[in-house]
């Protein structure tokens, strides 16, 4: 797969073995970042590898622990 080819949110949520809502509340609390598409977003492959990097161990599974664990990936920096 080319790495400019954008992948949906229900690409995603496959990708990563989550509902599309998950992934949606990802991107509301600044996890993975996206691009406005119209009516939907596009995720980059370059941003779902960082996601992958930054976030793994992390507890992201509701949305107070993502929030905890954004806040302590972003507090590193």
């Amino acid at each position: 797969m080319s790495d400019l080819k954008m992948l949906t949110l229900e690409e995603v949520a496959e990708i990563t073995g989550v509902h599309r809502n998950t992934v949606t509340m990802w991107r509301e609390i600044g996890i993975i970042q996206a691009t406005k598409t119209g009516r939907g977003y596009m995720f980059s492959q370059e941003e779902i590898r960082r996601f992958q990097r930054d976030y793994k161990g992390y507890d992201i599974s509701c949305k107070v622990k993502a929030i905890e664990s954004y806040n302590i990936v972003n507090a590193s920096c």
